[in-house]
């Protein structure tokens, strides 16, 4: 779990004061009336930090799933480089070429003319293979002498690591990692892994035959965030509390580090990645079986249900949304009937009653039961999002102003000028101003990118 500086309250004031600031920097800059010209936040994380990584063409990792969700919720664009060696990271702040550069405490010092704040502190945890065993009454020194173990490059600055050694234990000595490590678990290239708890949480559930065997509480692992000038850092010690009320980042913290201190209601929720290497996520086999049915590509369907839940079949929503999709009852009883008897938490009732949605709506927006170019299937997504009349009252006003229905750059255009009184009384605009556009856009470009990231990944 997360380890606090001083307490837990004070640790999770912290850590919402980061994605607070990020609000307040994302939110200082206008959008503009095209989806090209979003604003960025540029992140760049040092190679020694774990937790980063692409597992079938997703990202991972507790600061960066931070960032991203809060960046595409404001309707900008989140961009993070990871890998950075010192030297690179150096580079990147003195041109002005990234906002954040996350580092461990240990390289806190390169950064000394910067201003800086500590993010969270976590601890070490030791993952072994599910077929390995210990026998009853052997030491440790026994149980450790001349086994394998790979490490995070972070381990090695703590005594624990020397103890390690000390104890018979084999550390790799290069950088790895914590999907390769696993890999190498696996291939029985390795006995053992020692890594950062955000990373253990995440090599537990995507690879289920490794264990954690103990947590190594006396190694801690800083995480320092380095501004590229004082105003970023004000801005992120001028934090905005309210947010740490929702429940948005506490699943975050849930899925990364476990039970915490934010609240009990957490503590059993098991929230935890659904996604599996190799794939999309554990539903893959039956999106693919239902987007056969229903003429829908599924790794389309797999990018929202992504984005609309992370894959949670037991997510409902403020709003009464439920499930991988978040179909809403009243969507559904258009569907099927309001005396039809049907269950939106079952995965497989969820999953079709959004893919005859998505039909529904395509047919609806002029595109037949199958939308065919990128720029329809956005169109159409969007529709799920904000909804299908408002789309239509879009494309209207696109054809009005000399653009064209099937294109989803002139439609954002239209859902962000209808936030203009004067244009939408010009245009005879038959809804009241849109405030959520933004939300809308950036929803249906992140739909549509991690689309295009799966298709090309996964046939």
């Amino acid at each position: 779990m997360i380890r606090p500086h001083t307490t837990p309250t004070t640790q999770a004031v912290w850590m919402w004061s980061f994605v607070a600031s990020l609000i307040i920097l994302l939110g200082s800059c206008k959008p503009n009336h095209t989806t090209a010209d979003v604003a960025k936040l540029q992140v760049a994380i040092s190679q020694e930090i774990a937790g980063c990584a692409v597992v079938g063409g997703e990202r991972y990792g507790f600061a960066t799933d931070v960032a991203d969700t809060i960046a595409h919720r404001l309707g900008k664009k989140f961009h993070a480089s990871t890998h950075h060696t010192t030297e690179e990271l150096q580079a990147l702040l003195a041109t002005g070429a990234t906002d954040i550069v996350v580092v461990p405490r240990n390289q806190r010092v390169d950064f000394h003319r910067y201003p800086s704040e500590s993010f969270y502190t976590s601890n070490f945890v030791l993952l072994m293979p599910q077929w390995a065993s210990m026998a009853v009454g052997v030491s440790t020194e026994e149980a450790w002498r001349g086994k394998r173990v790979l490490t995070d490059c972070n381990f090695r600055h703590t005594e624990s690591y020397q103890e390690l050694i000390d104890l018979g234990a084999k550390c790799n000595d290069n950088h790895i990692e914590g999907i390769d490590m696993a890999r190498r678990v696996n291939e029985r290239g390795a006995d053992a892994i020692v890594c950062e708890r955000s990373e253990a949480e995440l090599l537990k559930y995507l690879y289920r035959n490794l264990r954690e065997v103990a947590t190594i509480e006396e190694a801690s692992c800083e995480v320092i965030l380095i501004f590229r000038n004082a105003q970023l850092k004000e801005l992120f010690s001028q934090s905005l509390r309210e947010f740490a009320q929702t429940d948005e980042y506490a699943f975050m913290v849930e899925l990364y580090f476990g039970a915490t201190s934010i609240g009990e209601r957490f503590t059993q929720l098991h929230y935890r990645p659904t996604r599996v290497v190799g794939g999309i996520s554990v539903w893959d086999d039956m999106i693919r079986r239902i987007c056969a049915q229903q003429g829908v590509d599924w790794r389309l369907m797999s990018a929202m249900a992504y984005h609309e839940s992370r894959f949670r079949n037991d997510q409902i929503s403020h709003r009464g949304a439920v499930g991988l999709m978040q179909v809403t009852p009243i969507a559904a009883q258009d569907l099927v009937g309001e005396d039809s008897d049907y269950d939106l938490s079952d995965p497989n009732t969820n999953i079709t009653l959004a893919a005859r949605l998505l039909k529904r709506y395509s047919q609806a927006l002029g595109f037949g039961p199958t939308p065919i170019t990128d720029d329809q299937m956005a169109i159409v997504v969007a529709s799920y999002n904000c909804g299908i009349t408002r789309m239509i009252e879009a494309q209207r006003l696109a054809e009005l102003t000399g653009g064209r229905k099937d294109l989803w750059s002139d439609l954002s255009s239209a859902l962000l000028n209808m936030n203009d009184k004067e244009w939408r009384e010009a245009y005879g605009c038959r809804y009241e101003s849109f405030r959520d556009a933004p939300i809308t856009i950036a929803y249906t470009n992140g739909v549509m990118e991690s689309f295009n990231t799966y298709r090309r990944a996964i046939q």
